[in-house]
C-alpha cells in the first residue's frame, strides 16, 4: 500500500510550507493523479485522513483530479489512450503525454489571527 508513503509526504510538505508561509489551517487540499501511478483513490482518501489529526491540515478535505494515461500518436500526433490505437489514423501511441501526475493543483488555507 504505497498510499499511505505517498499520503505522508504530502502532508510533511504541506506542514514545511504552512511554517514557511505563516498559514492557519488547511481547509482543503487539490491533487492531479495520473492513472499509471497505481494508487486507489479510496485507499488514498483513508490514509489522508489517518494521516492529518494533530496537524494544520487536521478536518481538511482532499479532492483529486483522475488525469487518464494518453500517449502521442507516432502517426499523426494526436491523443492515444491507455492500450488503444490512434482515434484519427489507427496508428500506435509513443511518447506519453499524461498519466504519472501526482501534483498538487491547490491548496485552501484559513489565514492566521
Amino acid at each position: 500500500m504505497h498510499e499511505l508513503s505517498l499520503v505522508e509526504s504530502l502532508v510533511t510538505a504541506l506542514e514545511e510550507r504552512a511554517r514557511q508561509e505563516g498559514w492557519g489551517r488547511i481547509q482543503g487540499v487539490r491533487l492531479r493523479l495520473g492513472a499509471l501511478r497505481q494508487v486507489v483513490p479510496e485507499v488514498l482518501e483513508f490514509c489522508f485522513q489517518g494521516a492529518i489529526p494533530g496537524t494544520p491540515l487536521a478536518g481538511a478535505a482532499l479532492e483529486l483530479e483522475e488525469v487518464p494515461a494518453l500517449f502521442r500518436c507516432v502517426g499523426c500526433g494526436g491523443e492515444v489512450p491507455l492500450g488503444g490505437r490512434c482515434p484519427a489514423c489507427g496508428g500506435p501511441g509513443g511518447e506519453m503525454i499524461s498519466g504519472l501526475e501526482w501534483e498538487i493543483v491547490s491548496v485552501d488555507v484559513e489565514e492566521e489571527g
